[in-house]
């Protein structure tokens, strides 16, 4: 059984096109769209509205909060930049972040390279820079996820900037 979706998308660097596009694509797909930093675009840009956002590195002078925390259909969720957390190292200061908050599913970004694990029984997420890729999967211009929670797995699927889901990063983990 579903319980949610959630989108998460990061790293856009200014890049407000894509993230209108991802928006009017997807808002009624999901149940919330989370955006991880380094937007560069300030919270009153209409951009911005469809996003909870957090602010990330680059983000010089806005005011979005360092971390969020939100509860979707009793699914408790995360996001945070990752900047403050090392996470170009190691994901054990994240990991226990999200410990401490007791989320279900934790979204970062700052590395822009896309990644996914499962510890302690948290996912852990970064959907990659959707504007600004590095990494094994640069060559595909740009990602973002969508998470699905139900009460047995988490459902991964990143996407493209076309909009399309990318065939070989779906995947599925255990929440026991």
């Amino acid at each position: 059984m579903e319980l949610m979706k959630v989108l998460y998308i990061s790293d856009n660097h200014g890049d407000a096109a894509i993230l209108n596009r991802v928006a009017a694509t997807f808002k009624d797909e999901v149940d919330v769209m989370l955006h991880c930093g380094d937007s560069n675009l300030p919270n009153t840009d209409p951009t911005m509205t469809p996003y909870q956002t957090v602010r990330g590195n680059t983000d010089w002078g806005l005011t979005y909060p360092r971390m969020i925390t939100t509860t979707v259909a009793g699914v408790k969720l995360g996001v945070t930049h990752g900047d403050k957390d090392q996470v170009n190292t190691s994901l054990l200061p994240l990991s226990l972040r999200a410990q401490a908050a007791e989320v279900a599913v934790m979204g970062y970004g700052h590395t822009h390279q896309l990644a996914v694990t499962v510890d302690q029984g948290i996912l852990l997420i970064n959907p990659g820079s959707i504007s600004q890729p590095r990494g094994e999967y640069r060559d595909l211009k740009g990602t973002f996820a969508i998470v699905e929670v139900t009460d047995q797995a988490f459902k991964v699927q990143y996407y493209n900037r076309q909009m399309q889901p990318v065939p070989t990063l779906a995947m599925q983990f255990s929440r026991d």
